[in-house]
């Protein structure tokens, strides 16, 4: 036969899309085009959309991508412009100021995306997928640009060196970060590279950066390569590795030619010696060991900062003097080993270097030098996709050769394939331009072609290939994008070739694939595109005949080839079989109305066996056509059990049998063919008429897959060795087999031995994925995690073989191990744990509302990359974003005050969202959250209710009401405090809008009045002073709604917030961002602006705000920027500023939250001194403020570090703050450390004398005493955070009340309550919520003079000097210091100890007051009503803070009480008003979803914001700072959890068990909550477990830990921030539902009705169920999107026979049973199995069913039969592993399989009865076992069926043999040879009764079971015992 050029396709004529989008071809006529020429052309390059897709994230954009994988992605270049486009759709278009030089796709190693890289003149721009923009500005002229593995190369040019841009040095005294961060959030990222600071890019953005803190080598200015390996890095220089030396690559005449970022290798060109030369890119010294994998980046790429350089070295130099290539590519060598291509036209060579990898590791791996591996005579060349399936990883490339002759082959290495030609009829049909949908254009192949030269185009070039298209270049001018014309358009043909590629001998697959490329396919060729439906497949029908054509062909050694039969008709039949017209019927399918199985085949006879040796010991070689047969054979083979694994693939192995019969019958291995016969009998041509048995010699024993599972399901053990598994599983890294490769080993993990349990490696190589173990499911789960084996997959298993491995996952359900990754829990049904434990899951899920799995958690797989397949349809498709039902609108608030107000609307009082929040969970059952939105509501006006007596004149009444007014305008400006912690971290801001900041509304309205509106009097009082600071509260509480952590809030949003002017709610904004974190987004430039305003509040903002961001980072920065704004600490020559002492005190307290808990030594130093510093120039009346800020900052910096401090031991930090506590003479050495700045070891900073200033401009001479009024609160304090939970006696006794009169003369008593406070934070293990605890703290002469004043009979009498106001004063103090001390202790905590305790002293407080105005000698009538009220602010401020979050009812009325007062009560201001609103705020924290924690921070920051003196008006800061009240922020922690159902996606009521740590005891206490709940503290928190029988049960283990609790997005959170996801089980409704479970008792009544089959469309009466209202009821008790669809499905059924009746109550039945057992998967494997033996019944009985082409083989039967040997092998391990039940219903099985004998029994089929019906099947079992013969026709019956049923005869004779485990003929053969030597007299024995011999049967024949045996032992006698008759 001739050899055959095959016909390029001809996708049409090649015209860059790029030119139509830039200029349109209709303007002028064509003359003018052409006219025009190139000056109009731009440049363009073509790549794969490969090269442009996100590795693992951009799900929106790999979806567009996607959808164009077929298509050529085109950039093209036009001037200033860029046009990205792909089938002929423009994705990007970017445009410059400047010329477009180059661009390129390049990817990093630190992002995922692609990263599009256009080169100009002055810049480089680095474009992202998602939008963002990175300027690298160049000095140098830079030619051109190459992509390498992990980053750019940047050649620069020999020419021009310098770009001029300005100056080259940096700007002095520019700020360190000028203007790059501003430009960061406007998708702009400018860098500068570290020769030259600024640059104007293309865009007109002007950007800096700091200079890399990599050092510049001196000759950095003549290198000429530049490596740049982030966009945000600094181009460094390129080093070159040279005899163990590295120096910089200086010469600019090497030129890159050729880079690629699959593989670390370059060529260059140098021009002046003309010589190529190949480079290794290497990072650090090239001595050091490193391997790259193609496609991957270079793992040194990774540190090369760590090496400090990027080399090449150079692994081959070609001679000099040659000519530059023109063509240089990367392909892959016949093995699939990339090689790296040079053409040089001019010398008509195409040489190749082959990169060398390792067998098994298949890795590159270096070598110091390259060699030509092989040249090819070639003008030009391309690498291109033909002859290997496309694959993402590894992907293998052919070449695409023309010779200077014309010739187009394709090459596998060095090997020609074929040839191709261009034909000129193709090209005149084809069209202009870029093709949308590829129209292939190709003329037939015939001998014509391949010789004549009238229809060849004569191709000049070919070039731009992508995938398997070219462009084509012909000698008439034009180009035609040309596709390779394959003639393997059938999935059963790519599946051959691809396994002859990784299985076959290399040699024997190319003569294979070769001779299939030049041979003839007449069928096919029409058949361009593949096409699944079309039936029969032609084209396997051409490939089948090629293979035995190619195998007859092939010449023998010292024999000629066989000649060729002759192909002759036989008959007319045949004829008509083998005529145009019926291969034209076939393509136009013209036979589509027959069932699929049953349409006509072209089949031929199977070949007559070759004679076998009949000594089986002589060794003589076979034939080489039979070897090579047995080869294939061997291949094919495991490819075929494969495909039988597989039941999407069933039709692939029916293709496949008969090939795979007529290779075994030629190469006389009849044993296969008997195995297809027996799957396939309609598709395997009988064997022809034998004359004696053909077993004789040499056999094999085909490998069955199907029965080797069911022995082993059947022993529950692996079989030992490789026997009955094909050769191919037993090897690595083969796709062909891939896929029964995996099913086998997870049947070694899961059947496997004591040694696979041990952690042996099985024979089949399987990975596990990382994870717990406890038993051999958990092996096989993990297994199949790695292997990416998902439940789609598991659906394709046949029934039988899936149910052990379903078995096994229904195992693992219940508990499964709490490290396992998200895709494990998948599998087990878990989808719950596994939305838990992959935040970025439930992100993407629930959040960004997509229905896929992120990337950012994704779980680390050591063996291989999991993809997102298991969280795929249909078991994920049911998760839908969380949709929290709305609570009570806020215009139907209950509250009497508000209705009927007119106001501006419901969104303007900052609390409108909380109605959508989980607080309407927690709290929806009643109206609290909507009293406590009255509450703290500012911006209505308030009701002024005033008498109506006819008395009081209109002046008088107007008077009243602005006095009523004055006082509730003070109650409003205090509401902010209250409001912000209640909506704290409940909202997320629109960026495309500033914040809405509440109004405080300060104007009454009179409800007498028809709600008319009364103004504030501007003579009532000072109102700016009254609203200032409070709308800097206002401010506080609108920026405290943001939630922390969120990425979005940049610093264009900040600054699209700040106004015109600066305002006290912008500062308290500014104040709220840095408490939650948001601030550190800004540059200095931006905190320089706000401080440049000079504006005190918005300074005060700023500083904390600041300070807070960056709380314990020590910031430098920062820490200038704060010393700045304390002027004591300013150097002498640092020019005076007027700070107001207000900012100095934020200072001072900004400072300890920067260095917090660093015990910085120089800062301490200068704290300390500040607590004692004498008054200056500034207000004295704020020095009590500015000395408590100075004591708290110093006890932040040393938190909770004791005497443990290093470094400041010799500074005396106890007894110097110990002094500022008890007074006296300041010691003379603190006074010279002040003159001398601090101390000798300290830095001498040269601060001014703080006296000198007191004596220059003071205002009080204080001398040398310490004044305690102003230092004792703050050293007290800071002795307590410093001594914070250190348990040490010694300070706790410095810090001890005063026990004696004389003492307690000198001791303030609201010291005293600070003193105790101090004393239980150092003793903070005593601490008890008791009432015994509380009386320890009192003296004895406190508690003596109370029971004296009380008149007690048993009480001493006080020395008559005793102050007694000084103890009873003190008796309260230390009663509210005790409730301070205990708030602190419990804080969060809601123990019912401690809130009865402190309850009671807040009533006894109140009682107090009330009766402190008697003039009774009762114990507290010498203490005022303002201290008493002081002591009850304290107590309710306490009982809220334990109670955080929680929304306690009793402690709510009470506070709610203490509102409605009035100053009427007296002491009423401003300070309690605050104390309330605070209390109320710390109630409902957070909406409910926060609460305080008990950590140091914590508690410093909890003790700060509480401290006990309170403001009387809103501008009062002399002794506490307003704005450290917001501090508790710090306290916070999100420890609310709520339970999210993972199939419905909406929030639900869940018991939770938690077992917690008693801190007082010591041991572990259960505690039981209904979520959404709040959790103990991660410090006692030890369990957490979802308890109840509705839900399926989780257990989460908590390590012990000391740390605060996550942060929002942390790592390691195992709450998933506030969010635990829950499964309901099925069957069971939730708590919202159903109460109190009752309602899952009505799925009694479904089975009932179920079971009773009672089921009718129009419905039943009494307790039936109507049909109508199935799928209700399933959506009652499960969410399984299969189940739902079902069910819906069965409420539309009609039924019009008895047979859709059955059925239906059959699916009924099926449906109740994967509901009521909660396996949704199981309800396929039911309707399976069900309707495969029904589908067989049908045929059987020869009923025109649609179903009887369900069972077209005996697969199905094999399915079954596992089955069977599943349920039967629980069976007999019930007794020594109790409850371990089947999966399904064994009594199910076991009616299939009396349904299966009965139709096997012929009887139906035949007409007879059983007997008869067996009598009639001996003479056929005897053919069988004599002679390997199938029958060939029906056998007639006394009906006088014949013939007509052939077909169905022998599919169920086949079912016959393998439903009853029937031996094949040679085993029968040899058993009955073996039967003859036991017994020679068998016969006689038989004739007499056949069962007589079943004992000695079943000895011959091993492992057949009794049923089998009972259908052999009728046919002994009529067997031959000698082989050769």
């Amino acid at each position: 036969m001739k050899k055959l050029k095959r016909p390029l396709t001809v996708i049409g004529e090649f015209e860059p899309f790029g030119l139509q989008v830039v200029e349109p071809c209709d303007n002028g006529t064509e003359g003018e085009r052409k006219n025009r020429g190139s000056s109009r052309k731009g440049r363009y390059q073509l790549f794969d959309a490969e090269t442009a897709r996100a590795r693992s994230g951009g799900y929106e954009y790999n979806a567009i991508m996607s959808g164009l994988w077929d298509h050529d992605q085109e950039l093209y270049i036009h001037g200033n412009k860029v046009i990205w486009s792909g089938g002929e759709q423009v994705h990007k278009q970017f445009s410059a100021d400047t010329a477009v030089l180059q661009a390129k796709w390049c990817r990093v190693e630190a992002m995922n995306d692609p990263l599009l890289c256009i080169l100009h003149s002055d810049c480089l721009m680095i474009y992202t997928p998602a939008g963002e923009i990175h300027a690298v500005p160049l000095q140098y002229s830079i030619t051109s640009i190459w992509a390498v593995p992990g980053g750019l190369l940047l050649q620069r040019s020999a020419d021009n060196p310098l770009v001029s841009c300005g100056p080259s040095t940096p700007v002095k005294g520019s700020p360190g970060l000028g203007l790059r961060d501003l430009a960061r959030d406007g998708h702009t990222l400018g860098i500068s590279s570290r020769f030259s600071p600024s640059m104007h890019s293309p865009l007109g953005v002007c950007s800096s950066r700091r200079t890399s803190p990599i050092a510049s080598t001196p000759t950095t200015s003549e290198c000429a390569v530049f490596a740049l390996l982030h966009p945000l890095e600094e181009p460094e220089a390129v080093q070159v590795s040279e005899n163990g030396k590295i120096s910089p690559l200086v010469d600019r005449e090497e030129h890159i030619i050729w880079s690629n970022s699959r593989v670390p290798y370059l060529v260059s060109f140098h021009r002046g010696r003309k010589q190529h030369s190949i480079w290794e890119i290497r990072a650090g010294p090239p001595t050091k060991e490193h391997a790259s994998v193609p496609g991957e980046e270079l793992k040194e790429i990774r540190t090369w900062e760590e090496s400090g350089t990027f080399a090449l070295q150079r692994v081959w130099m070609d001679k000099p003097g040659q000519t530059q290539a023109d063509q240089v590519f990367l392909a892959s060598d016949e093995d699939g080993v990339p090689i790296i291509c040079l053409v040089v036209r001019q010398h008509e060579r195409l040489s190749a270097f082959r990169l060398s990898r390792s067998d098994i590791s298949e890795e590159l791996s270096p070598k110091a030098h390259l060699d030509v591996a092989w040249t090819l005579d070639a003008v030009a060349a391309s690498p291109i996709i033909a002859l290997h399936p496309r694959e993402k990883e590894k992907q293998h490339y052919e070449l695409l050769v023309l010779t200077s002759d014309g010739e187009l082959g394709l090459y596998t290495g060095s090997h020609q394939m074929c040839s191709f030609f261009l034909s000129k009829s193709a090209t005149e049909t084809a069209r202009k331009g870029s093709v949308r949908k590829i129209q292939k254009v190709t003329p037939p192949v015939t001998a014509s072609n391949a010789e004549g030269t009238e229809d060849v185009v004569e191709i000049l070039s070919i070039q731009d290939a992508v995938s398997d298209r070219v462009n084509v270049l012909t000698t008439t001018g034009k180009t035609y994008r040309c596709a390779l014309n394959m003639p393997f358009s059938s999935a059963v043909t790519k599946l051959c070739l691809s396994a002859f590629a990784e299985s076959l001998r290399p040699a024997l697959n190319r003569y294979l694939l070769k001779h299939f490329l030049e041979r003839e396919f007449t069928s096919s060729e029409a058949l361009l595109l593949p096409t699944p439906d079309s039936i029969p497949d032609l084209n396997w029908a051409a490939f089948s005949d090629l293979i035995m054509e190619i195998i007859r062909d092939m010449p023998v050694s010292g024999e000629p080839p066989l000649p060729a039969k002759k192909k002759e008709a036989d008959t007319s039949w045949d004829f008509l079989l083998q005529s145009g017209i019926h291969k034209h019927n076939l393509l136009s399918r013209r036979y589509v109305a027959l069932p699929i199985f049953q349409q006509p085949v072209i089949q031929k006879p199977l070949p007559h066996p070759a004679p076998r040796s009949v000594d089986e010991k002589e060794t003589d070689e076979m034939p080489v056509y039979v070897s090579v047969m047995m080869e294939i054979l061997e291949v094919l083979h495991a490819v075929y059990e494969d495909c039988k694994l597989d039941t999407l693939r069933w039709r692939q192995a029916a293709q496949l049998a008969p090939l795979l019969s007529h290779l075994a019958a030629a190469a006389g291995e009849l044993e296969y063919v008997d195995h297809y016969s027996r799957d396939f009998p309609t598709f395997v041509p009988p064997l022809p008429e034998l004359k004696q048995s053909p077993f004789q010699g040499k056999w094999k024993t085909p490998e069955s897959l199907f029965k080797w599972l069911e022995n082993c399901i059947k022993r529950r053990k692996v079989i030992k060795g490789s026997e009955g598994l094909p050769a191919l599983l037993l090897r690595e890294n083969l796709t062909c087999v891939e896929w029964s490769r995996k099913v086998v080993g997870f049947y070694e993990l899961l059947l496997g031995d004591a040694e696979t349990a041990e952690g042996k490696p099985t024979r089949v190589h399987v990975a596990i994925s990382r994870g717990t173990t406890n038993r051999s499911e958990h092996k096989m789960v993990l297994a199949m995690v790695a292997e990416a084996f998902s439940l789609p997959d598991l659906d394709r298993l046949p029934c039988g073989i899936s149910l052990p491995l379903r078995h096994a996952l229904n195992l693992c359900r219940e508990a499964p191990p709490g490290d396992w990754p998200p895709q494990a829990y998948v599998l087990v049904g878990r989808e719950d744990l596994a939305a838990t434990c992959a935040g970025s899951f439930s992100k993407e899920i629930y959040e960004r509302k997509k229905e896929r799995k992120t990337t950012g958690v994704s779980v680390q797989n050591p063996v291989v990359d999991v993809e997102d397949a298991f969280l795929a349809a249909p078991y994920m498709l049911h998760l839908r974003p969380i949709t929290i039902p709305q609570s009570v609108d806020s215009d139907e608030l209950g509250d009497a005050e508000v209705q009927g107000t007119a106001v501006e609307g419901s969104t303007s009082d900052g609390m409108d969202h909380m109605s959508s929040t989980t607080a309407s969970l927690r709290f929806g059952r009643d109206l609290r959250l909507n009293e406590v939105r009255r509450l703290l509501e500012s911006s209505r006006p308030v009701a002024v209710r005033t008498s109506n007596s006819p008395d009081v004149s209109d002046p008088d009444t107007v008077a009243q009401q602005q006095a009523q007014l004055w006082q509730l305008a003070q109650r409003t400006t205090a509401l902010p405090f209250g409001r912000g912690a209640h909506t704290l971290a409940t909202s997320y801001p629109l960026l495309a809008e500033t914040l809405h900041i509440p109004k405080l509304v300060l104007a009454g309205r009179l409800p007498s009045q028809h709600d008319a509106t009364v103004n504030l009097d501007s003579g009532t009082g000072n109102i700016p002073d009254l609203t200032s600071w409070p709308e800097f509260h206002n401010g506080v509480a609108a920026g405290l709604r943001l939630a922390p952590g969120q990425g979005k809030i940049s610093r264009t949003w900040i600054v699209y917030n700040k106004p015109e002017e600066p305002n006290y709610a912008h500062a308290g904004f500014l104040m709220a961002l840095g408490l939650h974190k948001h601030l550190d987004v800004l540059a200095m430039a931006d905190v320089y602006r706000y401080l440049a305003q000079e504006h005190e509040a918005t300074t005060v903002g700023v500083l904390l705000g600041m300070a807070a961001a960056r709380r314990g980072t020590m910031d430098p920065a920062t820490s200038k920027m704060l010393y700045l704004h304390i002027p004591a600490r300013h150097p002498p020559s640092f020019p005076e500023l007027e700070l107001p002492t207000l900012m100095q005190s934020a200072a001072l307290m900004a400072v300890g939250l920067l260095y917090q808990g660093s015990a910085h030594r120089l800062t301490t130093e200068i704290l300390l001194a500040e607590i004692g510093r004498k008054p200056g120039g500034d207000s004295p009346l704020d020095r009590e403020g500015y000395a408590l800020a100075a004591g708290l900052a110093l006890g932040l910096v040393t938190l909770g570090r004791g005497n443990d401090a290093w470094g400041l031991s010799d500074l005396r930090i106890e007894d110097r703050l110990r002094h500022y506590m008890s007074g006296g003479r300041e010691p003379l050495d603190d006074r010279h450390r002040r003159q001398d700045g601090f101390t000798s070891s300290s830095l001498n900073t040269g601060i001014r004398n703080a006296e000198d200033l007191s004596q220059a401009g003071g205002q009080v001479m204080e001398g040398s005493m310490v004044n305690l009024d102003v230092t004792a609160p703050g050293a007290t304090l800071a002795l307590a955070l410093m001594f914070l939970k250190t348990n040490n006696k010694v300070v706790a006794a410095r810090l001890a009340i005063p026990d004696t009169h004389f003492a307690l003369e000198y001791v303030r008593p609201d010291f005293i309550l600070l003193r105790l406070v101090a004393k239980s934070l150092t003793m903070w293990d005593s601490i008890k919520a008791t009432e015994e605890w509380v009386q320890e703290q009192i003296p004895e002469i406190i508690k003596n003079a109370v029971k004296f004043i009380n008149q007690d009979a048993n009480a001493e009498a006080p020395p008559a000097d005793a102050d007694m106001e000084a103890l009873v004063q003190a008796h309260v103090n230390i009663l509210a210091g005790a409730c301070l001390s205990i708030a602190l202790r419990y804080a969060g905590t809601a123990k019912p100890e401690a809130q009865q305790l402190l309850r009671k002293y807040a009533l006894f407080f109140l009682q107090e007051k009330r009766a402190a105005a008697s003039a009774s000698r009762r114990p507290h009538a010498y203490v005022d009503r303002g201290t008493l009220e002081t002591c009850l602010n304290v107590a309710v401020l306490s009982l809220s803070v334990v109670m955080a979050g929680t929304g306690h009812l009793e402690t709510f009325r009470l506070l709610r009480y203490l509102r409605k007062r009035n100053d009427s009560d007296g002491s009423i201001n401003y300070g309690n008003h605050m104390v309330i609103s605070m209390a109320n705020g710390f109630l409902f924290l957070g909406g409910g979803l926060r609460t305080f924690g008990t950590n140091n921070g914590a508690v410093a920051a909890l003790l700060i914001a509480l401290y006990p003196r309170f403001p009387t008006a809103p501008n009062d800061h002399r002794c506490h700072l307003q704005a450290f009240r917001h501090l508790y922020v710090l306290a916070t922690e999100a420890r609310c959890v709520q339970t999210i159902d993972v199939d419905t996606g909406l929030p639900v009521f869940v018991q939770l068990e938690m077992t917690v740590q008693d801190p007082d005891s010591g041991g572990e206490a259960t505690i039981s909550r209904l979520t959404p709940c709040l959790l103990p503290e991660r410090s006692s928190l030890r369990r957490v477990q979802v308890s109840g029988s509705r839900y399926w049960p989780q257990d989460i283990k908590l390590p012990i830990s000391d740390q605060p609790w996550w942060e929002p997005g942390e790592a390691g959170d195992h709450f998933n921030g506030g969010m635990l996801f829950v499964k309901r089980r099925v069957g069971a409704c939730s708590y919202a539902d159903d109460p109190i479970g009752c309602r899952s008792l009505l799925s009694r009544a479904f089975q009932k009705d179920s079971e009773a089959g009672r089921f009718e469309t129009r419905g039943m009466t009494g307790d039936g169920l109507q049909m109508s209202k199935v799928d209700q009821l399933v959506s009652t008790f499960s969410g399984d999107p299969s189940m739902l669809a079902f069910a819906q499905l069965l409420s539309n059924f009609s039924r019009n026979s008895k047979v859709a009746n059955e059925f239906e109550d059959f699916c009924l039945t099926a449906l109740f049973e994967c509901v009521s057992t909660d396996r949704p998967a199981l309800l396929q494997t039911y309707l399976t199995l069900h309707t495969t033996v029904e589908a067989l019944v049908a045929r059987a009985a020869s009923q025109g069913t649609s179903a009887s082409c369900i069972f077209s083989d005996s697969l199905s039967l094999f399915s079954l039969k596992v089955a069977l040997s599943y349920c039967e092998a629980l069976k007999e391990d019930e007794g020594s592993s109790p409850g371990q039940e089947p999966i399904i219903q064994h009594n199910f099985l076991a009616a299939l399989a009396k349904k299966v004998d009965d139709v096997l029994s012929f009887s139906a089929f035949l007409g007879v009865d059983t007997a008869q019906a067996s009598e009639i099947l001996v003479p056929d079992l005897v053919k069988y076992f004599n002679l390997a013969q199938w029958p060939t026709e029906a056998i007639a019956n006394p009906k006088g069926r014949v013939g007509q049923d052939v077909l169905m005869y022998k599919t169920l004779f086949a079912s016959y043999l393998c439903w009853y485990d029937i031996p094949s003929t040679r085993v029968v053969q040899l058993a009955v040879q073996q039967l003859q030597k036991i017994l020679p007299s068998f016969r006689t024995h038989i004739s007499s009764n056949s069962e007589s011999l079943l004992p000695v049967l079943a000895c011959v024949l091993p492992g057949i079971p009794s049923h089998g045996l009972l259908r052999i032992s009728p046919c002994l006698q009529y067997l031959n015992s000698d082989l050769s008759q």
